[in-house]
């Protein structure tokens, strides 16, 4: 039944595009053509230079999130990582988004769109309305802005915390967990901007009440798994409290409706 809902609604995009008759100028397609390069080229060197490249990002995600713990949850077909190698580059692309929506950090959705943004804004009103016009006409555009707003409201940087808090190494949190929440405030200040919103997911209703009403299950569920990865972290172990960690990873995928 999923599979022949998703080839619906693959052929029904597909014919909803091609009866659309073309509604651009050769020379706005390039403007905004141009536009998505620059913001994707600023976005790829911040994203590179402050996660990928950057030395604390492995250590505090290992010790910030459950993913050393997904094995217990059963729900992967392959093992995280591709290799022997520990490093940053051997890990699997699902459990490196999977353990930032656990710790509700989200950071895979929305990190460095809100510096390329931002940065294009700052070059005065023109480049506003452009981003502001291509939301209301690119379809690629409006879709991804769409995205990292759900991304944004998604996220939960309180409970996050929670997770920085079992990083043991203070000064590491405090470096990571800061650039996490300036990038995130920064990213959820610019999506506001361009959609005239006053706050996330103001003009879709329907998805704001369903996370809003998720999060009073969710979120107990988030300090119970942060409460069992803090005694793991500190030795304990046996069958009950690998059990009761892979309930709470599979509890919380199901609440976020997002496993990675």
């Amino acid at each position: 039944m999923l599979a022949e809902r998703n080839l619906e609604l693959m052929v029904a995009a597909s014919l909803e595009s091609l009866a659309q008759p073309g509604s651009t100028r050769p020379e706005q397609d390039a403007r905004w053509e141009n536009a998505m390069e620059e913001m994707s080229r600023e976005a790829y060197q911040f994203y590179r230079q402050q996660i990928a490249e950057n030395p604390d990002i492995l250590a505090y995600f290992q010790q910030a999130t459950p993913v050393g713990e997904l094995e217990h949850a059963k729900i992967g077909s392959r093992p995280a990582r591709r290799g022997e190698s520990r490093g940053l580059e051997d890990l699997r692309a699902i459990p490196w988004v999977f353990g930032w929506m656990q710790s509700r950090q989200v950071l895979p959705a929305w990190f460095g769109v809100g510096y390329a943004l931002e940065r294009y804004a700052a070059r005065g009103d023109e480049q506003v309305r452009l981003l502001q016009e291509m939301l209301e006409a690119f379809p690629l555009f409006h879709d991804l802005i769409r995205n990292v707003e759900v991304g944004t409201a998604k996220a939960d940087l309180h409970i996050a915390r929670r997770y920085a808090e079992l990083v043991p190494d203070a000064a590491l949190r405090e470096r990571v967990f800061s650039m996490i929440t300036n990038e995130f405030e920064r990213t959820e200040r610019i999506i506001l901007r361009i959609t005239g919103q006053s706050r996330l997911l103001e003009e879709n209703p329907v998805l704001a009440r369903s996370i809003r009403l998720r999060k009073p299950y969710v979120d107990p569920m988030s300090l119970i798994q942060v409460s069992l990865l803090r005694r793991k972290r500190a030795g304990e172990e046996g069958d009950d409290l690998n059990f009761a960690l892979a309930a709470t990873i599979n509890g919380i995928a199901a609440g976020l409706r997002n496993t990675g």
